[in-house]
């Protein structure tokens, strides 16, 4: 598969309010301290983590990867462009919150199977994993026809990993996450321009312009959705 770029440049997902609401949602489901050692899976630009190091002043820097190379804009974490479950794998060094936000569905069942087992063994005592991931069964992002298809096919598939990954934890609690989205026509249609999630990648441009255009149409000059992720927690007793 090509590899995601844009999903957290220049989308809702790189506002500060969004950001913003969703540390504070963070804090509640894995107590956050300057001494907590965080690792983040995933982690594009590593916004969040940077927002985190910036609020909580860290003692030891927030590692994130990311198979993407992106440089980094803060010197207080470190991003490495790294395979996952290599880095599991190999990894000596312990964590208190291992963060997986909206990454998980890039791997296959098995591969999830070994990144929770290795992410488990890296886990300090009461220390935590929690992974967001869409919601299954409600998704409101405008979309069009071909983009609704590829969307539903990729959901399909992460109930089967949220399935699998609550038999993994056994004991693990889950919340919801929504955020209250607002954006102009024009800004969505580029963010669908730019491919911002995973499923608009095997679109040639073509079938892409077709979509956007059938996007203009059907939507008014102002989108507002509700974007909706579900949220396990597993605390490492």
């Amino acid at each position: 598969m090509k590899q995601l770029k844009n999903w957290d440049s220049n989308t809702w997902l790189s506002t500060s309010q969004y950001i913003n609401k969703f540390i504070n949602f963070l804090s509640k489901v894995a107590p956050l301290s300057k001494n907590t050692a965080i690792l983040d899976i995933g982690c594009g630009r590593g916004t969040i983590i940077a927002k985190l190091a910036d609020r909580f002043a860290f003692i030891q820097r927030p590692i994130g990867i990311d198979i993407v190379k992106h440089q980094s804009r803060s010197k207080k974490i470190k991003l490495i462009k790294a395979n996952a479950l290599k880095y599991l794998r190999s990894s000596k060094q312990k964590f208190d919150l291992i963060l997986i936000k909206q990454s998980i569905h890039f791997f296959n069942l098995k591969e999830v199977r070994q990144l929770i087992l290795y992410a488990k063994k890296i886990l300090n005592k009461n220390g935590r994993i929690v992974i967001f991931s869409l919601n299954t069964k409600v998704n409101e992002w405008p979309k069009f026809k071909s983009f609704t298809g590829k969307l539903k096919k990729s959901l399909k598939k992460d109930e089967k990993i949220i399935k699998l990954l609550k038999s993994i934890f056994k004991t693990f609690k889950t919340n919801q996450f929504i955020y209250n989205v607002r954006l102009d026509k024009k800004y969505y249609l580029k963010m669908l321009k730019n491919r911002f999630t995973s499923c608009l990648l095997n679109f040639s441009n073509k079938e892409l312009s077709e979509g956007i255009e059938e996007v203009d149409h059907n939507f008014k000059n102002k989108i507002n959705f509700k974007d909706r992720l579900i949220c396990l927690t597993f605390t490492n007793k």
